[in-house]
């Protein structure tokens, strides 16, 4: 079924195989002098085949990793991307190349590639980067570390970025409704909504110590700053009272107070009003509805704590009581509690994605620094866009706690490319010299899919 995050399934699988056949087409296009298109097509696709599936096996195996979250959306999206990676490297490696021949698609000897700039830039940013490496490694060290910060927090002096559970927030701040809902919440009492449900034993609701103490605690949570109303089954019994002109305050008399119990009884069957208060026919349970404006975790957190003392109060007040046992539910508190796991989410999802593409590099490359290396990129990206999103003021939601995940699925295609075509190189060049070479195989490919995807 559809959910908040479906949509990004096939745009992420789309992305990946676009990048993927940029790559090859890439490779193809470059045709020398003096081979013929079907020996080109052979050594492109041979070239690119040990880059190109380790990318998608490392994207794949990535977004898999999301299967570790208890939140349904994201756990399928995992399992689905990975599911269309295994699709892309089959279309990669057999309809692409098909069409390739069918279309009889030109190489830059048949038609030429504007890329005269491409050859100055890679003989340019080696020599550039070289002269400049303290300060880019400093700043990149510096930046990253401040992600992390923005990301994590700092005890003490930073929070960790705050997480989106209001999903009032989800909607267009333009919108007439938005602005409607905004203007209205300071008005009313609120408009989240969390249920204090008290179970106990057969018939035990409508005893009139027992309905007495539900007043008092109910009364008790009405005054609680953090909370705007509170309805229960004595609100009802007191406007029945108001109507027979009884007067709407709970009666002091113990007759009148039995008197109500005795009532309950015979109203459950005509009100249905008071059937969303107390079980029918049993009486064993009964429900009181609170209204605040709370919506992060952190305040029914302390919700919860408040409606527990005054239960506390309560129950030594009325021992009538003991005999209840106390929850606090609801579909307010279960999302702000979901939204909450969504940073563990993300914790486990990004280290079991870094092992996992870890794990592809000790495949791909020999050498141990180039291993490191090639997760620098990500770290950086991932870092510092955290940074620019707690610095415009964004918020962890079920979609942004993805970027991550997304960003490291993505963006290795680019490190693993890279790097490959550098050692490629550096068997017999200098690293000048390799990375000349790299930049004039990878760095065009690198670049059109970088600017197709963010697109």
């Amino acid at each position: 079924t559809l959910t908040i995050v479906s949509p990004m399934v096939p745009m992420t699988v789309l992305v990946t195989a676009t990048a993927t056949l940029v790559y090859i087409h890439s490779r193809f296009v470059e045709r020398p002098v003096g081979r013929s298109v079907d020996a080109h097509q052979v050594f492109a696709l041979t070239n690119k085949f040990v880059a190109c599936t380790a990318s998608i096996f490392a994207t794949g195996a990535g977004f898999a990793a999301l299967m570790v979250s208890n939140i349904r959306p994201i756990h399928e999206m995992g399992l689905w991307v990975a599911v269309g990676m295994v699709f892309t490297w089959v279309i990669v490696f057999t309809l692409f190349p098909a069409l390739q021949k069918l279309l009889q698609t030109p190489t830059e000897q048949e038609r030429g590639v504007a890329a005269a700039w491409l050859v100055r830039f890679a003989t340019w940013l080696p020599r550039f980067t070289y002269r400049w490496r303290w300060p880019l490694v400093v700043a990149s060290l510096v930046l990253s570390a401040l992600g992390a910060v923005a990301l994590f927090g700092l005890p003490g002096i930073v929070g960790r970025v705050p997480v989106l559970t209001d999903p009032v927030e989800y909607m267009d701040h333009a919108s007439p409704l938005y602005q409607d809902i905004r203007r209205l919440q300071p008005i009313i009492p609120g408009l989240s909504i969390t249920q204090v449900w008290l179970k106990g034993p057969l018939g035990s609701v409508s005893e009139p110590a027992v309905l007495t103490g539900l007043d008092d605690f109910q009364q008790a949570l009405e005054s609680d700053p953090d909370v705007g109303a509170a309805i229960g089954v004595t609100t009802i019994l007191r406007i029945f009272r108001y109507i027979a002109g009884a007067g709407d305050r709970w009666p002091e008399d113990p007759e009148a107070v039995e008197q109500l119990g005795s009532d309950l009884e015979g109203l459950m069957a005509a009100e249905p009003t008071l059937r969303n208060f107390v079980q029918p026919h049993a009486l064993a349970q009964t429900q009181l509805t609170v209204i605040t404006r709370t919506a992060e975790h952190e305040g029914f957190e302390r919700l919860d704590a408040s409606i527990r003392r005054h239960w506390q109060d309560a129950v030594a007040a009325h021992p009538a009581l003991r005999q209840f046992e106390l929850k606090t539910v609801g579909l307010n508190p279960l999302h702000a509690k979901m939204a909450q796991n969504l940073v563990p989410t993300l914790v486990e999802s990004f280290a079991l994605t870094v092992g996992v593409i870890f794990g592809a590099f000790l495949l791909v490359f020999r050498n141990g620094t180039a291993r490191l290396m090639a997760m620098i990129p990500s770290i950086f990206a991932i870092l510092v866009m955290f940074l620019v999103m707690r610095m415009l003021g964004m918020r962890l939601n079920i979609a942004t706690i993805l970027i991550a995940s997304t960003v490291l699925g993505t963006s290795e295609n680019d490190q693993i490319h890279f790097f490959y075509h550098f050692l490629e190189k550096r068997r017999d060049g200098t690293v000048e010299e390799s990375l000349r070479h790299t930049l004039r195989v990878a760095g065009r490919a690198i670049l059109f899919a970088t600017l197709i995807n963010a697109g």
